[in-house]
């Protein structure tokens, strides 16, 4: 109903006088100049409102009301998928909460940082390593999740400090370091593994980082040094070559059984 009435009062109240100013420079065949519009506006805008313009009034308010009801229908549409969205990002919050809550384990994993060094309390880059070490050893395995910006307590520290240490100190920069991580040491195709989001807990962002697995062997590479890591329980694990091929084969085998 609020849509109804303003749309009709602004198409009667206001689209109404600037019609009738248009339809006399139309009919008097008279050149357009915005100071004499103006003069115009000022001696029809009463008129505009008479007993004899009954008839465009009318109509141009219906009008106004009709487009009044779709903007309405329109607003509610959008409020409701707004709801939506709302409802699911916070059960997507206590979600991540409730792991927080349950602690580092086999699909799950706790970094501070992925740049900013509590310790040194300074910009660490060999921090990203560890980050890229972390994921594929995800991706080794079954796949998991890592959340960025809390301690292996468990508490939240937010990405603040971290954000500081970037180009871009917001989420699309911190989503861009992460995901250059992953390029630089594990391959441009396993960014598509890898999937980003971020919540607010505690007034703190925190970013998760959705990791699947991979059907084929993925490796960090450092300096030139290719290694395989895998991960084990609540820890990432390297394994040498003649562990990385048993474990490949032993894998191999259970896909197999699966299938």
């Amino acid at each position: 109903m609020t849509h109804l009435f303003i749309g009709a009062g602004i198409f009667y109240f206001l689209v109404h006088p600037f019609t009738m100013v248009i339809y006399w420079f139309e009919f008097s065949d008279t050149p357009f100049s915005f100071p004499l519009f103006q003069q115009v506006l000022e001696e029809r805008f009463l008129e505009s409102f008479s007993f004899n313009m009954r008839g465009m009034g009318g109509l141009l308010t219906l009008l106004g009301g009709f487009l009044g009801i779709v903007s309405g229908l329109f607003w509610i549409n959008l409020k409701k998928k707004n709801e939506i969205i709302g409802t699911q990002q916070r059960l997507l919050v206590r979600d991540i909460e409730e792991l927080i809550q349950a602690g580092e384990n086999e699909r799950v994993e706790f970094k501070s940082s992925i740049r900013y060094d509590y310790y040194r309390k300074t910009t660490n880059r060999e921090l990203e390593l560890v980050i890229a070490k972390t994921i594929v050893g995800f991706m080794n395995a079954k796949g998991g999740k890592l959340i960025v910006g809390v301690d292996d307590d468990g508490n939240v520290l937010g990405l603040e400090k971290d954000y500081k240490t970037l180009k871009h100190k917001n989420m699309d920069g911190y989503e861009r370091a992460v995901f250059r991580i992953i390029s630089t040491q594990l391959g441009h195709e396993a960014c598509f593994s890898n999937h980003i989001s971020f919540y607010s807990i505690d007034e703190k962002d925190v970013c998760v980082v959705d990791i699947e697995p991979s059907n084929e062997p993925v490796y960090v590479s450092d300096e030139g040094n290719t290694t395989f890591y895998v991960r084990t329980g609540n820890a990432t694990y390297p394994l040498s070559v003649k562990e990385t091929v048993d474990y490949l084969k032993t894998k191999k085998l259970k896909l197999m059984q699966y299938n």
